[in-house]
C-alpha cells in the first residue's frame, strides 16, 4: 500500500501543471531566468539580486504585446520586481533605438560616455527622487512592444511632460493617460540640443486607443445630414434667398469641418497631416463667421427691411470667407516663427493634425475668437428680439399696412428659427470651450462626454429643425 500510494503522489506530482505562473505576480514584473545561477534551494542569483525559489516558475508561455499569450519553449521567470524595483526597456542592455524604433548594436564607449543614466521617479508619497537606471533599478527588457507606432516623449517640450512612478506606472501629461509597463517601454535616445548631441532615456509609448465606434456612428450621420440639407436648399428656390445663401454656406463649413475632425480621429490624414489641421481649422472658424453674418443680417433687415441684394451676399461672402483666412495665415505663420512653445499652435505636430489644445495657445487662436464670435452673436440677437418686440407694438398702435404687418410676422418667425439655431449652437461650442478648461478634471469626464455628443450632433439637429418643418416640407414637394 506503501508503495502504491508513493506511485500515485509521483504521478501527481509529474503531472501537474509545469507552466502554473508565480502567485500573485503579473507576467509584466518578470524576467528570464534561464541562465541565471541556481542554488540548491531553488532561488536564483540575477543580476546581484537574489531571487527566491516561491516566486520563479517554469513559463511555456510569452505575453504579447495586446496581451494575448503565445505558446514558447519551456524556460524559467523570476518575480524580480517583487525583490526590488523594475524599469522596463525597449531593447536589450547596452542597445540604442533609431529614429525608426529599431534596436541597434552594442553602443560605443563615446556614447556610453554621453549618455544620461539618471531617471527622476516618483515615489508613493509624491516625492520626486533620482535614481540611476542600473544601480538603482532591475533593468527588463524582454517584454513584448504593445505595437509598432511608439513614439517617444521628450520632457524638455512643455506639453511633453510625463511622470514615472516607482511602481512601473506611466503618466503621460499630454492626454493624462495612465500606461502599464505593457503600453510604454525606456530607451537611449540621441537627442540634439541646439547643435549639441547627448544621449538620454525617454520613454517610447503608444496611442492610447481611444473606443471611436459612437462617435463614428453620430458623425456620419451628422455628415448625411448635413449634405442631405445643403440639397434641399440648393433644390428649392424659395429657400435660397439671402437667409438661405448665408445658411448654406454655414452648412458646407461646419460639414467639412466635421470630415476632416473625422478623418483625423481614424488617423486618415498622416499623408497630409497639417494641410488637414489648417483645413479643418478653416472651416470651423468660417462656420462661426457665417453665423455671425446670419445674426449680424437678422438684425440690419428687421431694423430697415432692406439690404437683401446679391451684393450684400457678396459683402458678407469676403467678410466670412476672407476672416478664417486671416486667421488662419495667422496661425500658420505663429507656428513658424513663435519661439515660446506655450503660444505656439503646434498645428500637425507632436503626434496631432488639429491644433493643440492643452496649452494657452489654443485660447488664443482657437477659442478666443470663438468666443468672441459669440458673444457678437449674442448681442445681435438681444438687440434683434428688442427690435421685433418695439416693432409689435407699433404695429399695433399705428395700425400699419397689413402687408408689412404680414412681413414682419413671417420674419419674426425667421427669427425665432435662427434663435433657436444660435442658441443650440452656442449651448454646443459654449461647452467645447468649458471643455478646454477642465479637460484634466477626470470627475467631470461623464459630463464632457455627453456635451460632446452633442456638439457631433449638430447635422441632426440641423436637419430636424429646417428640414423636417412643415414650411421646408411643403416648398419641397411644390418643387
Amino acid at each position: 500500500m506503501i508503495l502504491v500510494g508513493s506511485f500515485i503522489t509521483y504521478l501527481l506530482l509529474k503531472l501537474q501543471p509545469s507552466n502554473a505562473e508565480i502567485a500573485d505576480c503579473n507576467f509584466l514584473d518578470t524576467v528570464n531566468i534561464t541562465e541565471a545561477e541556481r542554488f540548491s534551494d531553488g532561488s536564483y542569483l540575477y543580476e546581484g539580486v537574489l531571487i527566491p525559489a516561491h516566486l520563479t516558475a517554469k513559463y511555456e508561455f510569452k505575453l504579447l504585446g495586446n496581451g494575448e499569450k503565445e505558446q514558447v519553449p519551456s524556460h524559467m521567470r523570476g518575480c524580480v520586481c517583487k525583490v526590488r524595483p523594475c524599469v522596463r526597456f525597449c531593447c536589450p542592455h547596452d542597445h540604442i533605438m533609431n529614429g525608426n524604433n529599431q534596436c541597434e548594436s552594442n553602443m560605443t564607449s563615446r556614447e556610453r560616455k554621453l549618455l544620461d543614466p539618471i531617471l527622476n521617479v516618483t515615489l508613493a508619497d509624491g516625492s520626486v527622487v533620482q535614481r540611476h537606471f542600473k544601480k538603482d533599478f532591475i533593468v527588463q527588457w524582454d517584454l513584448p512592444k504593445a505595437c509598432d507606432n511608439m513614439f517617444y516623449v521628450d520632457n524638455r517640450e512643455k506639453e511633453f511632460q510625463y511622470t514615472l512612478f516607482e511602481n512601473g506606472t506611466f503618466l503621460r501629461h499630454l492626454d493624462q493617460a495612465y500606461l502599464n509597463k505593457r503600453e510604454y517601454c525606456l530607451q537611449h535616445i540621441t537627442l540634439n540640443n541646439n547643435g549639441v548631441y547627448n544621449i538620454r532615456i525617454v520613454p517610447q509609448n503608444c496611442p492610447v486607443e481611444v473606443f471611436r465606434m459612437g462617435q463614428t456612428v453620430v458623425m456620419t450621420i451628422s455628415l448625411i445630414c448635413f449634405v442631405l440639407t445643403i440639397a434641399v436648399y440648393l433644390c428649392v428656390k424659395k429657400l435660397m434667398n439671402l437667409e438661405g445663401k448665408c445658411f448654406t454656406c454655414y452648412v458646407v463649413c461646419l460639414f467639412f469641418g466635421f470630415l476632416f475632425l473625422l478623418l483625423n480621429l481614424w488617423q486618415l490624414t498622416r499623408s497630409f497631416c497639417q494641410i488637414a489641421g489648417f483645413l479643418g481649422y478653416y472651416f470651423v472658424m468660417a462656420a462661426f463667421f457665417w453665423l455671425s453674418v446670419i445674426s449680424r443680417h437678422l438684425w440690419k433687415f428687421l431694423t430697415s427691411m432692406n439690404d437683401r441684394s446679391d451684393r450684400a451676399f457678396l459683402r458678407y461672402s469676403c467678410f466670412a470667407w476672407g476672416m478664417p483666412l486671416v486667421l488662419t495665415g495667422v496661425t500658420f505663420l505663429a507656428g513658424e516663427f513663435v519661439e515660446s512653445d506655450d503660444w505656439k499652435p503646434c498645428m500637425g505636430g507632436n503626434g496631432h493634425c488639429w491644433i493643440f489644445t492643452e496649452n494657452w495657445s489654443a485660447m488664443l487662436y482657437f477659442y478666443g475668437p470663438m468666443v468672441i464670435l459669440i458673444g457678437f452673436n449674442f448681442i445681435m440677437f438681444i438687440l434683434t428680439a428688442k427690435h421685433l418686440s418695439e416693432s409689435k407694438r407699433a404695429i399695433r398702435n399705428f395700425a400699419l399696412q397689413e402687408g408689412r404687418e404680414l412681413g414682419m410676422k413671417s420674419e419674426k418667425q425667421n427669427y425665432v428659427l435662427f434663435l433657436l439655431l444660435f442658441t443650440i449652437m452656442g449651448i454646443s461650442w459654449s461647452f467645447e470651450i468649458f471643455n478646454y478648461f477642465v479637460q484634466r478634471e477626470k470627475l467631470l469626464e461623464m459630463v464632457v462626454l455627453v456635451f460632446d455628443y452633442f456638439n457631433w450632433s449638430q447635422g441632426i439637429i440641423i436637419f430636424v429643425l429646417f428640414i423636417l418643418r412643415r414650411k421646408t416640407l411643403t416648398l419641397f414637394k411644390e418643387q
